[in-house]
């Protein structure tokens, strides 16, 4: 990698604050002299991420990320220290020692990309000028001028080459506008060909406004076209995966949606590109929208930055109630208040905005429910409560949904809206709670158990921690015992390793999620420790067990120090004893073993998500996650050698 002076480094970080460029990515609040944000490099559920303008740096006190501004750009984009750098010389106006300076791998830079994206919206916008039938489509759905120009929306003529040709004469080679997804190879043949072709063209782009990707939307004429020479074509089509661009992080219109929805506190989620301008249109900016994917656990996450309220909206037809169904259970497991709002039947939110306007939507959303008052009435509208097949089986769904919800690592939030829709599923269904209660225990997954709740009472068998003292002299019942046996093996395994050399957590701090640890005793013991650590605090015994209400999990803690009966990952055979392994070895064999997990986890996923899709109706969509599935499968074998070689040292 070319180096630059020292003097050209400094020039830049002097050009560019680091709360300024912070701030335009995260929504960010004062905190004495300092801001602090939700970390966008964990799943933060309180502002962790501090920074600093005095010193001009950033740090998470739970993940461990931090630096300035250049580690910033290069984790946040994710890209290397050459790119960043040149990302960031670009923003600050200064020229760099060395003009070659790129990437270490091969291909276009981002910046690169960003260019071909930024020509490619201009492009499709000229084109829509002399377009009538694109024009004229969008008039017919109500689109006016105005919200034309502020979303960037073009048009791709039906023409095989027609951005390739107009690239080559405008200095952008073919390999760059394939790179950038504008272009794609023809299954028959191998030649390049326009990706988007007969297409109104809805640019994406990221929180700072930057277009990082397309979703074109046919013509009708144009498919109706096709269609009569026996040619299948997707209505909707998206640029594919690119350094760029990944529909599982993005959202449609989050640059144009992050300061409303900071304002008023909620953010609201549609299907559809049109769905998201007609909303914008009559006054609605906090609106964003899904990519033509299913919700993720990302999009969750960018939607945590954006506000504290998340209004799913869905259509009013049954394929729009499923859709709402298949949500819930994401939303359900992250700590955000969602609601779930259902149009009237027959109307998409395009056409419900553009006809009844901005009061009457803001109205519904007055009315939206409780996702889990959702699954309740959804239960109690498809069985007859009056008839005992009918109650019984609306009492599986509901409790069906709520043994799938992890334990809640202590978030009281989560544990109180599952009780309140106990209570409601036993009104309906006139039954005792306490009943229900026991059937939602009998159905958790034996590799999860039932959360045990905080507990505020002292336990009469555990010493008396300094500064918390018992609510009353009154003996109470001892704790729920944690069985170590009932466990997930591998997460006890990490906070066994940890609790015994706490000087690990600064290596496996920024290695490990707390979210990837599937028992919420072991979760609550790892955020203690990263707690500690960002605090500068050693994670010892007797500091973690003090910030841990729960005597059951001090329990666990105590019993998990020098344990005594050791598992096979991690014992050996040493005079006539078994004894732990070494710590560096017992994590070398450890993290493969995780993050294999978490690649099946992900890899099952996907194949459900290959399931849904009908190869006919949607190609692209198919092909796109048929290819992350062969990655995935790459990457177990990667993964499964990395354990072979571990097990074999």
């Amino acid at each position: 990698m070319p180096r630059h002076s020292e003097a050209t480094l400094a020039a830049i970080k002097g050009a560019i604050d680091v709360v300024s460029l912070i701030g335009e990515y995260l929504p960010l609040h004062r905190a004495g002299s300092k801001f602090k944000a939700l970390c966008p490099f964990h799943d933060d559920h309180h502002p962790s991420l501090e920074i600093n303008p005095e010193r001009q740096t950033y740090k998470c006190w739970s993940c461990g990320a931090g630096g300035d501004i250049f580690d910033f750009v290069k984790d946040y984009e994710r890209v290397e220290f050459p790119e960043a750098l040149r990302m960031l010389a670009d923003r600050a106006g200064v020229a760099l020692d060395n003009p070659s300076t790129g990437t270490a791998s091969s291909g276009p830079s981002k910046s690169d990309l960003l260019a071909a994206c930024d020509w490619a919206e201009r492009a499709f916008r000229t084109a829509l000028v002399g377009s009538d039938e694109a024009r004229g489509y969008l008039e017919r759905r109500g689109i006016l001028a105005a919200s034309i120009d502020r979303f960037g929306i073009g048009f791709a003529p039906d023409r095989r080459d027609w951005l390739l040709a107009r690239g080559r004469r405008e200095g952008y080679d073919e390999s760059l506008l394939e790179r950038a997804g504008l272009a794609a190879r023809s299954e028959r043949d191998g030649s390049l060909r326009d990706r988007f072709r007969g297409r109104v063209i809805f640019p994406i782009r990221d929180i700072r406004g930057r277009a990082i990707g397309f979703g074109g939307r046919i013509l009708p004429d144009v498919e109706k076209r096709m269609a009569e020479s026996g040619l299948g074509v997707a209505k909707y089509l998206n640029t594919p995966e690119t350094p760029l661009f990944q529909k599982r992080r993005n959202l449609y219109a989050v640059d144009l949606a992050r300061e409303a929805a900071r304002k008023q506190g909620w953010v609201a989620v549609v299907e559809g590109y049109t769905d998201v301008v007609a909303a914008h249109q009559v006054g609605l900016a906090n609106v964003v929208g899904t990519l033509g994917t299913a919700l993720g656990d990302d999009h969750v996450r960018a939607l945590r930055r954006l506000a504290d309220r998340a209004v799913l909206v869905f259509d009013g037809d049954e394929a729009g109630q499923k859709a709402a169904d298949r949500s819930l259970e994401l939303f359900l497991n992250h700590e955000i208040d969602v609601r779930v709002l259902t149009l009237p039947e027959g109307l998409d939110p395009c056409d419900f905005l553009l006809g009844e306007g901005a009061d009457a939507m803001l109205a519904l959303v007055e009315r939206a429910s409780d996702p889990l008052d959702h699954v309740v009435d959804r239960a109690a509208s498809a069985f007859n409560l009056e008839d005992l097949d009918g109650a019984r089986r609306a009492a599986d769904t509901v409790l069906d949904l709520l043994a799938r919800m992890p334990s809640h690592r202590g978030r009281a939030g989560l544990d109180l809206k599952a009780a309140k829709a106990l209570d409601r599923l036993a009104q309906r269904l006139r039954l005792p709670v306490e009943t229900l209660r026991r059937d939602l225990k009998k159905r958790r997954r034996p590799d999860r158990p039932a959360h045990h709740h905080v507990s505020y009472g002292q336990d009469k068998d555990t010493p008396v921690t300094a500064g918390r003292v018992p609510e009353t002299s009154e003996a109470v019942a001892p704790p729920p015992v944690i069985r170590l046996g009932d466990l997930d093996p591998l997460g006890r395994e990490l906070i066994e390793v940890l609790l015994n050399e706490p000087s690990v957590v600064s290596w496996v701090i920024t290695r490990v999620e707390v979210t990837s640890l599937r028992d919420a005793p072991l979760r609550t013991i790892l955020q203690v420790c990263y707690d500690l650590y960002g605090e500068g605090r050693e994670a010892s015994v007797s500091e973690v067990s003090s910030r841990l209400d729960d005597p059951s999990v001090r329990s666990l803690v105590a019993s998990l120090v020098s344990p005594i009966d050791p598992r096979p990952l991690s014992e050996r055979y040493v005079n006539g004893r078994y004894l732990p392994r070494p710590w560096r070895e017992r994590l070398a064999r450890l993290l493969p073993r995780l993050a294999e997990r978490a690649c099946r986890d992900r890899l099952r996923d996907l194949e459900g998500a290959l399931a849904e899709i009908n190869l006919a109706d949607e190609p692209e969509s198919y092909r796109e996650l048929w290819r992350e599935k062969m990655r995935l499968n790459q990457e177990l074998l990667r993964l499964a050698s990395t354990k072979k070689s571990s097990d074999a040292s």
